[in-house]
């Protein structure tokens, strides 16, 4: 089994590592782990190669791909090449993170080192929760939506696809968020906020 890491940035070493946490791979693993990107050649570490793009990539038996974008619109298009090719989409928690065992984590997911998802919490396809962020209870978090580090989203609340939290940015309980909402770091927020906003600050507006 071979992991197809979709981005071959910061980020998607970070992942890479992640994987080498949780298969107890060396980092020294170029038959394991490898990258797709559309505009970068040359990966960071030369132990986990850039083998092409979406386009030229050619489908290889048990290859599993996890989309490694911090970037929700990106996450989204990446998700939608992948599912349309009927590739097998991975996910990846790091045991690190504490995840209830009443919670549902939906396939594409990235639970990154740290995090937090509280009990009967749902995260939809392809949402990324970075280091330490964390989710409360009864809350949904939609499709390809990026928690930034340091972020948390109280209980009993939803954030709809697509969106972004930035880091440190707190959303207090019970607050409904549209999609393709931008949250600013370091924000706070008081208030329900419609599709396709962007706010910032304490209160958050």
């Amino acid at each position: 089994m071979r992991t197809i890491i979709v981005g071959a940035g910061s980020f998607g070493h970070e992942v890479a590592e992640y994987i080498c946490d949780i298969e107890k791979y060396d980092l020294d693993c170029p038959n394991v782990i490898a990258f797709l990107d559309e505009h970068l050649t040359k990966s960071e570490n030369p132990a986990w190669p850039i083998i092409g793009n979406l386009k030229t990539y050619k489908k290889s038996k048990n290859d599993i791909f996890i989309i490694a974008y911090g970037d929700p619109m990106l996450r989204q298009e990446v998700l939608e090449v992948v599912e349309s090719n009927n590739w097998e989409l991975g996910t990846l928690i790091h045991p690190s993170a504490y995840i209830s065992r009443e919670s549902l984590i939906s396939n594409g997911c990235i639970i990154c080192p740290f995090t937090t998802v509280g009990f009967k919490s749902k995260l939809q396809k392809n949402v990324v929760m970075n280091t330490y962020s964390a989710v409360g209870h009864h809350t949904n978090i939609g499709e390809s939506s990026v928690l930034c580090p340091k972020s948390l989203i109280a209980g009993k609340s939803s954030l709809g696809d697509q969106s972004f939290v930035g880091s440190g940015s707190v959303i207090i309980p019970g607050k409904k968020l549209g999609k393709c909402v931008s949250i600013g770091a370091n924000s706070v927020v008081y208030r329900n906020i419609k599709d396709n906003k962007f706010v910032i600050g304490n209160p958050a507006k």
